[in-house]
């Protein structure tokens, strides 16, 4: 079901989105509702990357001697 919505926006970002409208002969209203799909789409992306620390956190569990030789590694404390 569509739902009818009202906005405010820079007449520039307007401008910019009716000028795309007539080039790809689309209404107005599609190319807000492509727009925001795609933005829509962004924002689980980055929730999605986000969270793979999350879900991978104590997967790996080096021993203290694995720890140690990794963390002298040249380069880990070079300044």
């Amino acid at each position: 079901m569509k739902k009818k919505i009202g906005t405010v926006m820079e007449d520039s970002l307007l401008w910019e989105a009716k000028k795309i409208a007539l080039e790809k002969k689309e209404t107005l209203s599609r190319v807000f509702e492509a727009a925001m799909e795609a933005y829509l789409e962004n924002i689980k992306k980055e929730k999605r990357s986000k969270g793979i620390v999350r879900r991978t956190r104590g997967m790996f569990k080096p021993t203290a001697e694995e720890f140690e030789e990794v963390m002298n590694e040249p380069g880990v404390y070079d300044v």
